[in-house]
């Protein structure tokens, strides 16, 4: 099989990349407002004690997010969690990355989104704004504040959502990955100053 380099696929690859420029440009032109307003907001509330982190299945994004701010803030209680399955271990590529980081993800399993991980939360970290929203829907009660953790980059993206990794090769899982540890360094940076 060739591969189409006539105008006709010259036309599709601007099309396609000019659609996906503009599909996500208020959330680019919002971008460090946003950030600059969440750093703000957190200065203002209590330092949390529990802080959950939240993805779709909880075995890529939330437990290495959750291992990076356990590991910068000790004195900090942080969990996750998420919306799908229970008890499945975190896929080796995610492994593999996350020891050349430092950090050994062989132990956690996932857990489900329940109240009672709402409930003891004082933060929650999602990885996109329908996860916020969902939650929102699913425990309109005893709920902390939630924040997308795209906001916390000081670098915008292609979205507010942080890619999720499953299934896909390691230079993703990476990229992933990188934008996490970008949140992480604002929020234990904006966390660790003195009130």
């Amino acid at each position: 099989m060739t591969q189409d380099t006539g105008p006709r696929s010259k036309v599709r690859r601007i099309l396609k990349s000019t659609y996906h420029s503009a599909r996500n440009l208020p959330d680019r032109m919002l971008h460090r407002r946003r950030h600059h307003e969440l750093r703000q907001w957190v200065t203002r509330i209590p330092r949390p004690r529990e802080i959950l982190v939240v993805c779709y299945g909880n075995v890529c994004r939330s437990p290495y997010l959750e291992a990076v701010l356990q590991r910068s803030l000790p004195d900090v209680t942080v969990r996750s969690a998420g919306f799908f399955g229970s008890d499945r271990a975190v896929p080796p590529v995610s492994l593999a990355v996350s020891a050349k980081r430092g950090l050994d993800l062989s132990k956690h399993r996932s857990r489900p989104l329940t109240q009672s991980t709402i409930g003891g939360a004082d933060l929650i970290i999602v990885m996109d704004p329908q996860q916020a929203r969902q939650i929102r829907s699913l425990f309109p009660r005893n709920c902390a504040p939630i924040l997308v953790a795209a906001d916390l980059d000081w670098e915008f993206d292609s979205s507010r959502e942080i890619t999720d990794p499953w299934n896909q090769s390691t230079e993703v899982f990476e990229s992933s990955f990188n934008r996490l540890d970008r949140c992480a360094a604002t929020l234990v940076g904006v966390l660790q100053q003195p009130k």
